[in-house]
């Protein structure tokens, strides 16, 4: 369905540009205009518009092999350079980008270098959690495996999972902090809310559990207060 929206999109455009031309010649026709000098003159000011129009020509060749690469189409969520959002609009020189904060970004085809498309494939869910390193780290990740996968057999979560929940290890040792990751395989763009709910199941589980989570900021001594 996005790659049909985004092919009818580059359509609608190439349509309208082929239209206008040929209306233009056929007005031009009717008021008996001499279309031979015409061509002639548009063909000198063509050349001489060549050398500047570079960008314009690459601007709608990325944007043709773009779409029928099917690098992005309107629907997907997708990050260019420190722009993320969701493809409005696929033109033949511009995509439209809708930002997470509302804002309509114009993007020239030709700009696009690097593009990340989040609504391929799949997506995986990455949670961090740090706790007291001072207490048993085995039973620490055998409650979170535990916690993740009773969250992901609701009804909410478990068509936006592809996976089984995975302890990646320790990530980070720092004083009385130690970091842990969980990961888990979810349906392209589930990941964030999959994070959100996993981090929430965490927390109540570790309260229940009596696992104490470590503080954000090391705490100060005496001297340095």
């Amino acid at each position: 369905m996005q790659r049909t929206r985004t092919l009818g999109s580059v359509g609608r455009a190439v349509v309208t540009w082929t239209v206008s031309v040929i209306a233009v010649f056929l007005i031009l026709s009717v008021l008996e205009v001499n279309l031979g000098a015409v061509l002639t003159s548009a063909g000198i000011v063509a050349a001489g518009l060549a050398f500047g129009a570079q960008n314009i020509v690459k601007d709608v060749l990325n944007g043709i092999f773009m779409v029928f690469e099917d690098q992005l189409g309107v629907g997907d969520l997708i990050t260019v350079d420190q722009i993320t959002g969701t493809v409005e609009n696929v033109g033949i020189r511009v995509t439209q980008v809708r930002a997470l904060d509302g804002t309509l970004w114009f993007i020239r085809n030709g700009e696009i270098l690097t593009l990340g498309n989040s609504s391929q494939g799949w997506g995986r869910a990455l949670v961090d959690f740090t706790v007291n390193a001072n207490q048993d780290l085995t039973h620490v990740s055998e409650i979170a495996i535990d916690a993740a996968q009773s969250l992901l057999t609701t009804e909410r979560f478990a068509r936006k999972v592809t996976g089984e929940p995975e302890l990646l290890g320790l990530e980070s040792v720092f004083g009385d902090r130690a970091t842990l990751r969980l990961a888990i395989r979810t349906r392209p763009e589930a990941q964030w809310e999959v994070q959100r709910g996993i981090r929430a199941e965490l927390r109540k589980r570790f309260a229940e559990e009596g696992i104490r989570l470590s503080d954000e900021l090391p705490r100060l001594s005496k001297g340095e207060a």
